[in-house]
């Protein structure tokens, strides 16, 4: 890629890089020396993607265990349940998951605007792994003092 190139797409605010950049601008860079790189990919949750909010708002960095195959079951506390990353229909879903049968759930965090729930057969559904968070940008509530 050309400066000139890489000039244009950064000074675009419509682009994805330049959006993506500027939620991160603040991430502490001391903060990536402590990421265990063999364990795993990492994840960002889209910027408009809004289904884990609060609890994973868009911008999320998010490491993925590859090695968990299945959906866990049993009783989990809304912050204790397990947050995986499934493909269905050539989308990525970061989303809590429960299996009933031949049918997938994937719940959305109780707190987020997103409808609750999807059912999705369970044979069309990629099981990708189980995400954990690594960065979460600080999100506020328009009208919250010092922002706009």
């Amino acid at each position: 890629m050309e400066l000139r190139e890489l000039t244009t797409i950064l000074d675009d605010p419509q682009s994805a890089t330049h959006r993506l950049l500027k939620i991160w601008r603040d991430v502490p860079l001391l903060l990536m020396l402590e990421v265990d790189w063999e364990r795993g990919p990492l994840v960002l949750v889209g910027t408009g993607d809004r289904m884990m909010s609060p609890l994973l708002p868009p911008g999320s960095l998010l490491q993925l265990d590859q090695t968990v195959r299945t959906v866990s079951d049993g009783n989990f506390s809304e912050f204790d349940r397990p947050v995986y990353l499934i493909e269905y229909r050539s989308r990525f879903i970061c989303c809590h998951a429960q299996r009933r049968g031949d049918t997938l759930r994937l719940m959305s965090h109780r707190e987020s605007r997103r409808p609750p729930d999807i059912l999705v057969p369970y044979k069309e559904a990629r099981l990708r792994g189980q995400v954990t968070p690594i960065f979460r940008p600080l999100t506020a509530k328009p009208g919250v003092a010092g922002r706009r």
